[in-house]
């Protein structure tokens, strides 16, 4: 593909679903796939997705055939995601013979035989939901992917767990965890400059004049979740390990590495210690490598699975 003229976020979503396909760590999943499916019609599974984008976890669940009985809801602060969401999982839901059955504007379900998928959306901030919700609802799994490196984690995980039933589970994906893999090189020493920087910028990063979790978020969660309590289950690497093959990318990876690289760009372009020059000539040496079919990217990133304030025996003594 060319090099993008837009960048729309909605698109870098769509594409990275193939990425954290791969990425996701199998044996921490498996984990929890053993929790999914014990729950009949009448006591379906209560799941909670915050930072849900457009429901791509949703939709690998249940391509992984991993729900059953269950009301999953999904909350993101960005009202577009949302909006797209139900359009997202409509596409899918034709392609994979599930009956669409719409409840309201923001709440649908997803049928086949012997399985019963309750989606509700709401566009709406974090904290705003965690204090509406937490004196009158409680959800036996609560999800986070690709977020827990966006906030600070050490104030929002004991948040998230005090929104988990006493034998509730908690799994959080693809933390970020301080290392960004560019190949080939072009410059080694300005790579290194560009990384550094780059990484560094996560960890004065802010969201509403909040700091956000930082570059080294995901061996930082073990003793957050510990400190709060937490049982931890299983966890395991996540990383993010795109390369060529036959002169290509998969999918729309192409997309997603442009997207990388330009954020890389956006974030960078106004550095004091940055050539101008130089690193926008850099920047277009990398998406010219991805047009090319030569770029290799590695992210290193951390899941986690675990139960809150109360072990769950059958699951931790396994």
């Amino acid at each position: 593909m060319t090099i993008p003229e837009n960048y729309s976020f909605i698109q870098y979503l769509k594409a990275k679903k193939t990425v954290d396909d791969i990425a996701l760590n199998f044996h921490v999943l498996k984990r929890l796939s053993k929790f999914l499916n014990s729950r009949s019609k009448e006591n379906p599974l209560r799941i909670l997705e915050i930072g849900s984008g457009i429901g791509t976890m949703l939709v690998r669940l249940l391509e992984k055939n991993l729900l059953y009985h269950t009301v999953y809801t999904a909350i993101d602060r960005d009202i577009s995601n949302v909006r797209y969401t139900k359009q997202y999982l409509v596409d899918w839901d034709v392609q994979q013979d599930y009956i669409f059955e719409e409840n309201n504007q923001h709440s649908f379900n997803l049928i086949q035989p012997g399985k019963h998928i309750q989606v509700n959306l709401e566009a709406v901030e974090l904290m705003e939901f965690i204090l509406r919700e937490r004196p009158i609802h409680k959800w036996d799994l609560v999800i986070a992917h690709a977020f827990l490196d966006l906030v600070d984690s050490s104030l929002v995980i004991p948040d998230l767990l005090d929104l988990l039933e006493d034998e509730g589970l908690f799994y959080f994906t693809l933390i970020f965890d301080g290392a960004t893999i560019l190949e080939p090189p072009i410059q080694p020493e300005f790579d290194h400059q560009v990384i550094t920087l780059y990484h560094q910028s996560m960890d004065f990063r802010e969201t509403n004049g909040t700091p956000t979790g930082g570059s080294r978020s995901g061996r930082r969660i073990f003793h957050q979740l510990m400190n709060a309590g937490a049982n931890i289950l299983s966890a395991g690497s996540s990383d993010w390990v795109l390369y060529p093959q036959d002169g290509g990318y998969r999918a729309d990876e192409a997309f997603f590495l442009h997207f990388i690289i330009h954020t890389i760009y956006e974030e960078l372009k106004n550095h004091p210690q940055l050539d101008p020059q130089q690193f926008k000539i850099w920047i277009n040496q990398r998406h010219s490598q991805i047009e090319r079919g030569e770029m290799v990217f590695i992210a290193h990133q951390l899941d986690v699975l675990g139960t809150g304030k109360q072990k769950m025996k059958h699951l931790s003594n396994e």
